[in-house]
């Protein structure tokens, strides 16, 4: 807490901008404001602490400007849901519109320039959930073929192994087969140059993109326009992969755009959903009792070919993933700023463009609402607690929440059931500790650290089963 003199000085100077908002609890700010909570400390545990000691909402000091921090889910549903128009995203789109395009409806104003975006996005179309069903079987068949090559590994990053594979995973959803590890290193090029601008402690107009950027930015869109002239020369009836699914239903897209919006899908989609899969298999090493049941389970739904329908509702692998998606969610904190012009919101006035700091990290851990919040136990989804806390509700949103929740919330479900069942039907990931691993911050989602293991061939007593006969005792009984 800041000192006497340290508190004073700040009245001194910025007294008059505490005023409008002096109704509101939070923490005493000094000649910095309380900065010094956010050094050193992960944003989204400074929100859940505020949250703890001063209530769902909270004034933070950034320096002399101030930041609304909401752990209110009526709040929150009026700031990201009934009111958004008003409430713009933060700065992200600044940050990475280099690396990704202005075609991402991602990074579109509120209003019409995101309904222009979002209405053409290949994800957000009624033939989408076709698509998504159509991807368990490629999918599965792409993480199989990962899976052989990690298991020659002596030891693996599992962050960066699961992250490796998820992009492999997801070209296939999007192109129909995995790409050149350069395609690779090009994404993380991109992503790293915009990571620098995100965690940038400079004005952006002194951080430079890194060597070669340009050149991987040409060569990664690009990619994807070749392939998709390519499909256009050669159209298939057949194939299930998102760009070939575009050009049959949407046979006047624009290529460019089109290119664009396939290179943003992994952008939107690949850490996020490795961050999940990393902090589900940290979980699971602690409590090998879900991980057994996880593995029974996923045994019997690999003896036959896998399939969405097989894959849906109430099943042990989906609340794994659920669970996970709790206690260890990707994005933490979503950021939006009041309008320019004067604005109320709980009960006071906000000054122009005012940043809005929401947090998902309190919620889904909140104990007046979910039973020993702390312990990874997917229990908790079956018997009607999906129902009652639907994704993007007021105590689970990983995904956001309203009309600018993550669009592809719904296929990182589909992607995340498959790999969990296709992965622990075969192996056994094995962690080097199960303490608590350091989290840091990459694009904009949390970074699992330190979490280093090996993929271990499970063995099992149905290995001979032939595809299609009927499960064991022991597995029916999962």
């Amino acid at each position: 807490m800041p000192n006497l003199l340290s508190r004073g000085l700040f009245n001194l100077f910025f007294g008059s901008r505490r005023k409008p908002l002096a109704s509101l609890p939070g923490p005493p700010p000094g000649i910095l404001g309380n900065l010094g909570d956010f050094l050193g400390a992960p944003p989204w545990d400074v929100c859940a602490h505020y949250a703890r000691t001063h209530g769902p909402v909270a004034v933070a000091w950034l320096g002399p400007s101030p930041a609304l921090v909401l752990n209110d889910p009526a709040v929150i549903h009026e700031v990201m849901e009934t009111r958004r128009l008003e409430f713009e995203k933060g700065n992200i789109g600044t940050q990475i519109r280099h690396s990704v395009t202005d075609d991402t409806p991602f990074i579109a104003d509120q209003g019409a320039d995101w309904a222009r975006k979002h209405a053409m996005d290949p994800l957000a179309q009624p033939w989408t959930p076709a698509w998504q069903a159509a991807q368990v079987e490629p999918m599965r068949a792409a993480l199989e073929e990962s899976v052989e090559a990690l298991l020659r590994e002596p030891s693996l990053d599992l962050a960066l192994a699961l992250r490796k594979l998820t992009f492999d995973v997801f070209c296939v959803a999007t192109v129909g087969e995995k790409l050149p590890t350069s395609v690779y290193d090009d994404f993380i090029l991109l992503a790293a140059a915009a990571d620098a601008r995100i965690q940038a402690k400079l004005p952006l107009r002194f951080v430079s993109p890194p060597k070669g950027f340009a050149a991987a930015k040409e060569r990664f869109y690009g990619l994807f326009a070749d392939k998709i002239r390519a499909a256009r020369q050669a159209p298939s009836a057949h194939r299930v992969d998102l760009m070939s699914w575009t050009l049959r239903e949407m046979p006047d897209f624009d290529d460019r755009v089109h290119a664009h919006l396939l290179g943003g899908f992994f952008f939107g989609g690949v850490f996020s959903s490795s961050t999940t899969l990393t902090g589900a298999v940290h979980q699971l090493q602690k409590y090998p009792a879900v991980e057994e049941r996880l593995a029974k389970e996923s045994a019997a739904l690999m003896r036959v070919p896998l399939d969405f329908e097989r894959l849906k509702g109430g099943s042990w692998g989906e609340a794994v993933a659920f669970e996970a998606l709790r206690i260890l969610p990707a994005v933490r904190v979503f950021l939006r700023r009041s309008p320019l012009a004067p604005t109320q919101l709980v009960g006071v006035t906000l000054p122009p463009g005012m940043t809005l700091m929401i947090s998902n990290q309190h919620l889904h851990r909140d104990p007046s609402h979910w039973v020993q919040p702390e312990v990874f136990d997917p229990e908790r989804w079956l018997n009607g607690g999906a129902a009652r806390n639907p994704l993007g509700s007021g105590h689970f949103f990983p995904f956001g929440r309203g009309p600018r929740a993550c669009v592809a919330g719904d296929f990182a479900m589909v992607y995340l059931r498959t790999a969990l069942a296709t992965l622990f039907a075969r192996v056994r990931i094995q962690v080097d500790s199960t303490e608590p691993f350091e989290e840091g911050f990459f694009f904009g989602v949390v970074l699992p650290k330190g979490v280093t293991g090996k993929f271990v061939a499970r063995q099992r007593a149905t290995d001979s089963t032939p595809m299609g006969a009927p499960p064991s005792s022991a597995v029916e009984s999962a």
